[in-house]
């Protein structure tokens, strides 16, 4: 998302850096963001944002800046032509390794919407690795672009007709039967994998508590209204209902066939497709989190940032040296800008922040030491984040 049409915009800026957008202001004195986004001006109170964060991702591509913001790890190599999985393991599957892999209800703590792919499917990032299958992420699956009518259940949460919950128990009593029976010594370096999905499988079956926190059947209408009649509105409810059910890390994937890679047509994507969806989302759920008494997790939004000289295709092409993002709850500060871009949004000006400082950010009110070391399967020690410090400015 471009920051300069977002969060970070230049009115005093000459036409091909400035664009046409306006900015507007907020109920935070001085700050002011773009103009389509009305509803967040009108909660800065309850977010921070970053105006200068920064990763060293030297190819300026998606896939290694997906790669970066996924795992916490640099990765060149990253590409849908090239290296499509992750090297390290994600970020989900690392706070799913460190808090536990499912809540009280059977639920994944990793949760991906709609699904752990991303560049249209045609990469994944999110994998864990040597942190075992357990740790993995959960597929929402498709998301209604719709706030009324009746919503289909994920695929794999309900049994099949002719199946009752007696008859899956006695199932897996079976198999549990025949595993005692297997003695081979490499029973258990094969089938710790399969066997932490079939886990996982039968938890989220038997459990009602899993069925009912991706039911958006179970809001009032006025409530997915709100959220808005979209793909992006109504995922944004499910992981307020997922984090409300005790899962800890949701990763929502908004954007569908690089609908936010603005190369061309920058100005009236955002304007008609991009930015009234993301508005209505975002600052739903931080009224709603602030409502409800849960404004105590993480949200935040960027890849990378966009260039600040509008291209000949009336687009913003890509930009990992600079960029913005929010950053709200989780026992952080509100109504905080923390940093600052020079006149043209091209160069840092004021407290740079390296992307690893958000993650240490998030890990440290999570409960994590940014430090942890994580166990490799040849026994190696390996850090879970590179060497970083939270954002002390932030920190409440």
């Amino acid at each position: 998302m471009s920051q300069l049409e977002s969060w970070d915009p230049k009115p005093a800026g000459s036409a091909e850096i400035r664009g046409i957008f306006k900015s507007i202001a907020t109920t935070q004195a001085v700050f002011r963001i773009g103009e389509h986004m009305p509803r967040l001006a009108r909660k800065t109170a309850l977010y921070n944002v970053v105006r200068s964060v920064t990763m060293d991702n030297t190819r300026r591509d998606h896939s290694p800046g997906l790669h970066w913001l996924s795992t916490a790890y640099d990765h060149q190599a990253a590409g849908v032509s090239l290296e499509k999985v992750n090297r390290s393991p994600s970020v989900g599957a690392v706070l799913a390794h460190q808090l536990g892999t499912t809540t009280a209800d059977g639920l994944s703590n990793f949760v991906a919407i709609p699904n752990a792919r991303q560049l249209g499917n045609r990469v994944r990032y999110t994998g864990a690795l040597h942190l075992g299958a357990a740790c993995d992420a959960f597929d929402a699956g498709p998301i209604p672009a719709t706030a009324t009518g009746k919503d289909r259940l994920p695929q794999g949460l309900t049994l099949p007709a002719d199946i009752a919950p007696a008859r899956l128990r006695q199932r897996r009593l079976l198999l549990a039967a025949f595993a005692e029976r297997d003695s081979s010594p490499h029973r258990e370096a094969t089938n710790n994998d399969f066997g932490a999905f079939q886990v996982k499988s039968h938890e989220i079956l038997a459990s009602r508590g899993v069925r009912y926190a991706f039911d958006l059947n179970q809001e009032p209408p006025h409530v997915r209204e709100m959220y808005g009649a979209s793909a992006m509105g109504q995922g944004t409810l499910l992981a307020r209902r997922l984090v409300e059910a005790g899962v800890s890390y949701v990763l929502a994937n908004h954007s569908e066939k690089h609908s936010w890679d603005t190369h061309n047509d920058n100005f009236n994507k955002l304007t008609n497709t991009l930015l009234p969806p993301m508005d209505q989302a975002v600052s739903a759920l931080l009224g709603d989190l602030q409502q409800r008494g849960m404004l105590d997790e993480v949200l935040v939004l960027g890849e990378m940032g966009r260039t600040p000289r509008i291209n000949k295709h009336r687009g913003r092409d890509h930009w990992p040296d600079l960029f913005s993002l929010l950053i709200a709850g989780g026992g952080l500060t509100r109504g905080r800008v923390l940093g600052s871009s020079s006149r043209h949004s091209g160069t840092l000006l004021e407290r740079p922040v390296h992307h690893h400082e958000i993650l240490a950010t998030i890990n440290h009110q999570l409960g994590i030491d940014p430090n942890q070391m994580v166990r490799h399967r040849r026994d190696r020690p390996v850090r879970i984040m590179p060497e970083a410090k939270p954002l002390h400015e932030l920190l409440a």
